[in-house]
């Protein structure tokens, strides 16, 4: 699947890239896994303290991860006409910018290793998400 530019009026042209997609797919499909298969045995097993943080850090995760595709669905909206640029702009921003962006904390260390490290990808993810809403309708600042 080739990149499709997408032009829009509010800044630059932002270029669909099923990369996002595919990255976004993939990621959702390890963090299922993960929560799946070892996310209750591995929280048990947690001392009292960091239970909360294993919490908090898989409900992060999935917040990034369902804004992100979220986003990448209204792109793809937009580049088949069912969305106008003006409308996504207006009501389709990428959200939850409080919870999903700021940095993952130090305290993920005290963690099992996957979750710290679904933490970052997801982190990572949804800032390069993060850019490009910025990059076609502008700075929220």
């Amino acid at each position: 699947m080739q990149p499709a530019i997408i032009h829009s009026d509010f800044n630059q042209p932002v270029v669909f890239m099923p990369a996002v997609f595919n990255d976004t797919l993939n990621l959702l499909f390890d963090a299922h896994q993960y929560f799946e298969e070892f996310g209750e045995e591995e929280q048990l097993r947690l001392p009292d303290e960091f239970r909360h943080a294993y919490t908090g850090e898989m409900s992060r995760i999935t917040m990034r991860l369902t804004s992100i595709m979220a986003w990448v669905m209204v792109r793809k909206a937009i580049q088949h006409g069912k969305i106008s640029e003006e409308e996504a702009a207006e009501k389709y921003r990428l959200d939850a910018s409080d919870i999903c962006l700021p940095e993952v904390p130090r305290e993920v260390q005290n963690l099992p290793f996957y979750i710290g490290e679904l933490a970052q990808r997801s982190h990572n993810l949804y800032s390069r998400v993060w850019r490009l809403d910025a990059l076609a309708y502008g700075d929220r600042n």
